[in-house]
C-alpha cells in the first residue's frame, strides 16, 4: 500500500471523537528548489493571469518575507517539490531573492508544510488547491481600515510605523489617517472604494459624508487633479474646503432653527427680494412711530416669525403681515413692492450672486491659506520667490506700506507655524533668533504674503479686481497653487493656465 493510500486509510478509520492532525513537516526551503505542481489549480494565462503577485504582496515578502507557508508535495520526477497552494507567494519571494542577488546579498527561505502524504494523489493534491483558493476570500476594505486604524492608536515610535506602512504598502500619513476613515459607514465606504480614494481620501471624504453630492464633487475635483498630470491635491483641496463649509453652514442652519423651534418661532424661508407683506422689525414702526422690539411683537403680533440671513445664518426676525396688523414702515426704509416684479427679480438675483461668490471667494482664501504656510516651510526660496520679495519690498506698494502701519501678527504666525506672539514690540524676535540664515527668507515671505491677503485680497476683492490681485495669483500659481474657479475667473488665461515652477516641483 502507497504512502498516500495508507494516509487516507488512516484518515478514514480514525475516530470521529478526536481531533484531526494533518500530516507534515514544516521546512525552510530555497525557493529556487520549488517548482509548480501540475495540479495547483491557480493556471497562469497570457491574460488575466492570478498568478503573478502584485507589488503590495512583493513589497510585504521584501520587508518580512514570506509568512504563511506553502503547501508543497514530492513530484513523480525526482527530488523536487511542487507547490500546491502559495505560488503567488514563491512568486514573489523569487523576484525578491533575484533583487538580493543583483545586490549581492543574502535572500531568505520560504516556510513551506511538506506534506509526503500527497505524493502520487493527484486528486487530494488538486482538491486541497481548489479549498485552498475557494477559502481564502480577501479581507473586506473595511477589515482593512478598522485594522489600520488599530495601527494608528497603537504606541508605537514614528520609525516602527513608518516600517509597518511600508511592509504593508501603505504612506504613514494614510495610516494615521485610517482611524478617521473608519468611521464611515459600510455602504460609504463601498461606494468612495469605487473611485480608488486612498486613506487620507477616505478620511476627508469621512468629514464630509453627510453633505448631499459630497462624494460626486470629490470624485470629480480627484479627476481634475488626475488631469493635470502632476502630484498636487488643489483640486481636491478646494472642492473639500466648499463641502467643510457647507456642513458648518448646514449645522449652524439647523442649530439656530432648533433655537427658534423650541421658542414656538416659525422660521420662513429667507425673502431676498422683501416682496408681499413680510418685512424685518428693523424696518418697522408701532403706530405711534416707536421702534419694534422683538420681545414686544413676539409677545404681541400673531405675524412674529423669522428667518435665517442667507451668509450668516444669525435669525432675522420678522413680522409676516407687517401693514395688516397696523405697523408702520420707517421712513429710512426702502420700500418693498414699489419696484416692477421684473426688477425685484432682477435684484434678488444679484443678491444670490453676491452671496454666492463671497461665500467662494472665503473658501478659497482657506485653501490659499494652506498653501502659503507650505510655500513658507520649503527648504528653499525659488527665484520667482526672491524677485516677488524684493519687488514689493523696493517698490513701496500702497498694499505693503499700509500693512507696515498695521501688520498682522496672527497671520504671519500662522504661515509661519508658530504660536501668536504675545511681545507687541518685538513680536518675532524669538522665531528671528533660532531660524537659520539660510531660511531666513521665510519671515520676509510670511510677512508679504499677509500683507497681500490683508490688503489686497479682502472680502470684496472679487468684485473689482485689480493688477496687485492677479499679480499675487500668478505668482502663487507659479509656486504650484492651483487656484479655485472663482480665482481663476481673475487670473489672465496665460496664469490660469500655470501649474508649477520647476523650482515648486523640486520642493
Amino acid at each position: 500500500m502507497s504512502t498516500a493510500t495508507e494516509a487516507r486509510a488512516a484518515r478514514t478509520c480514525a475516530n470521529p471523537e478526536t481531533v484531526r492532525h494533518d500530516i507534515g513537516r514544516l521546512e525552510y526551503l530555497d525557493p529556487h528548489a520549488l517548482t509548480i505542481d501540475p495540479f495547483n489549480h491557480r493556471k497562469k494565462r497570457e491574460t488575466g493571469d492570478a498568478t503573478e503577485p502584485d507589488p503590495e504582496l512583493i513589497a510585504s515578502v521584501r520587508a518580512k518575507g514570506v509568512q504563511v507557508p506553502l503547501l508543497v508535495r514530492p513530484q513523480p520526477a525526482g527530488g523536487a517539490l511542487g507547490v500546491v497552494w502559495g505560488q503567488r507567494r514563491l512568486r514573489a519571494a523569487l523576484a525578491v531573492a533575484a533583487e538580493a542577488k543583483r545586490r549581492k546579498q543574502p535572500y531568505a527561505l520560504v516556510p513551506c508544510l511538506v506534506r509526503e502524504d500527497l505524493a502520487g494523489a493527484d486528486d487530494e493534491a488538486l482538491v486541497a488547491s481548489m479549498l485552498e483558493n475557494t477559502q481564502r476570500t480577501a479581507a473586506s476594505r473595511r477589515d482593512d481600515v478598522e485594522a489600520l486604524a488599530q495601527l494608528a492608536l497603537m504606541e508605537l515610535s514614528d520609525a516602527q510605523r513608518t516600517a509597518h506602512a511600508r511592509t504593508l504598502g501603505y504612506r504613514p500619513a494614510e495610516i494615521r489617517a485610517a482611524n478617521k476613515a473608519a468611521t464611515l459607514g459600510d455602504e460609504s465606504l463601498e461606494e468612495a472604494a469605487a473611485y480608488d480614494f486612498d486613506l487620507i481620501d477616505l478620511a476627508d471624504y469621512a468629514d464630509v459624508v453627510d453633505v448631499p453630492g459630497a462624494l460626486y464633487q470629490l470624485s470629480q475635483a480627484r479627476q481634475a487633479d488626475r488631469a493635470a498630470g502632476n502630484a498636487g491635491r488643489g483640486h481636491w483641496a478646494h472642492a473639500l474646503q466648499r463641502l467643510r463649509q457647507e456642513r458648518d453652514e448646514q449645522a449652524k442652519q439647523t442649530s439656530v432653527k432648533a433655537e427658534l423651534t423650541a421658542a414656538h418661532v416659525p422660521v420662513i424661508a429667507y425673502p431676498f427680494d422683501w416682496r408681499g407683506d413680510a418685512r424685518p422689525l428693523t424696518d418697522l414702526r408701532t403706530p405711534l412711530g416707536n421702534p419694534l422690539t422683538t420681545e414686544r411683537h413676539a409677545a404681541d403680533c400673531p405675524g412674529h416669525a423669522a428667518t435665517l440671513h442667507p451668509e450668516t445664518y444669525e435669525p432675522v426676525f420678522l413680522c409676516t403681515a407687517w401693514k395688516r396688523h397696523g405697523h408702520q414702515l420707517d421712513q429710512n426704509a426702502e420700500t418693498a413692492g414699489n419696484e416692477p416684479p421684473a426688477d425685484r427679480a432682477e435684484q434678488a438675483a444679484a443678491r444670490k450672486h453676491v452671496i454666492a461668490h463671497n461665500r467662494a471667494w472665503r473658501a478659497a482664501r482657506e485653501v490659499r491659506h494652506r498653501f502659503i504656510t507650505e510655500l513658507c516651510a520649503r527648504k528653499t526660496a525659488s527665484d520667482a520667490a526672491w524677485t516677488f520679495l524684493l519687488s514689493l519690498i523696493t517698490s513701496g506698494g500702497d498694499a505693503y506700506a499700509r500693512y507696515a502701519r498695521r501688520p498682522r501678527p496672527t497671520l504671519v504666525a500662522a504661515f509661519l507655524n508658530v504660536p501668536e506672539p504675545t511681545d507687541t514690540g518685538s513680536p518675532f524676535a524669538p522665531v528671528i533668533a533660532r531660524t537659520g540664515r539660510a531660511r531666513r527668507w521665510r519671515l520676509l515671505l510670511a510677512h508679504a504674503a499677509a500683507a497681500m491677503e490683508t490688503e489686497i485680497m479682502h472680502d470684496q476683492a472679487w468684485r473689482s479686481p485689480n493688477d496687485d490681485v492677479r499679480g499675487w495669483l500668478r505668482f502663487l500659481i507659479a509656486e504650484g497653487y492651483t487656484p479655485s474657479e472663482i480665482e481663476r475667473g481673475h487670473c489672465p488665461a496665460e496664469g490660469g493656465e500655470l501649474i508649477a515652477s520647476e523650482s515648486a516641483k523640486s520642493d
